[in-house]
């Protein structure tokens, strides 16, 4: 390797590094923010149930990032073979989409899991399963348009018997139709993603990838109308509920 290409490298990961560091303090400092005021009686009782859920939101804002960092660095994110189980679908979907509820609502941004009741099923890492669609809800509550839904469909297919988790929003900016295939690289963030939040750490769907394809499926993203995005992660060994 060059010398020119070790720095390059050590460039990146002081850059992602710096990113990650101001991604999880901003948050971290609203929360410490939000005990001081309660603290004080700065915020009222009226006030106090919104607040601490707000920074609630933010603390597990910070343990996926922290999630996402401990995956990069050992592989797995901790996670044994052994601890492998059966995965309920619409369970470990509605339990992703609680973290980002309060945040949610406060962009009036709604997540619509379609089917609720069929108890699909996969046998995985519920962990990392979860954390695959925590950091999709993560983009689609940061950068999707106010006032919009974000569906999510969930189904068997017959003839390969891959689960299929389906996620369609709408995006606050367009996307550049060139920059879709690149959503997935480690580092790389949209120009729509900038145009909303000047740094981040472009860890999220780059982990996605990286979780879905070590269990054997597949993840791609594409557009869907003006400004839509939509996320197809195909899980093997599903069975029908």
């Amino acid at each position: 390797m060059s010398d020119e290409q070790t720095s390059e490298g050590q460039g990146l990961d002081l850059t992602l590094l710096a990113n990650f560091v101001h991604q999880i303090v901003n948050p971290l400092n609203g929360v410490a923010g939000t005990l001081d005021n309660l603290a004080d009686g700065t915020i009222d009782e009226s006030r106090r149930e919104q607040r601490l859920n707000a920074a609630r939101a933010q603390l597990e804002q910070c343990i996926t990032l922290v999630r996402n960092l401990a995956f990069l660095a050992q592989g797995s994110g901790g996670v044994a073979d052994q601890d492998r189980r059966v995965v309920v679908l619409p369970q470990v979907i509605i339990e992703a989409a609680m973290f980002f509820q309060e945040d949610g609502e406060s962009r009036r941004i709604r997540i619509s899991l379609q089917d609720r009741k069929t108890q699909n099923k996969v046998t995985g890492h519920p962990e990392l399963i979860r954390q695959v669609l925590m950091n999709l809800f993560d983009n689609f509550i940061k950068y999707g348009a106010l006032n919009s839904t974000i569906e999510v469909n969930q189904w068997i297919q017959s003839e390969t018997n891959f689960a299929i988790i389906e996620m369609h929003g709408e995006s606050r900016y367009p996307i550049a139709s060139d920059e879709i295939g690149k959503m997935f690289d480690l580092g790389f963030r949209g120009s729509n993603a900038t145009k909303v939040v000047a740094s981040g750490t472009g860890l999220g769907l780059f982990i996605c990838r990286q979780i879905v394809e070590s269990i054997g499926g597949s993840i791609h993203a594409q557009a869907s109308g003006k400004n839509g995005i939509q996320f197809i992660i195909k899980l093997p060994n599903g069975t029908r509920g």
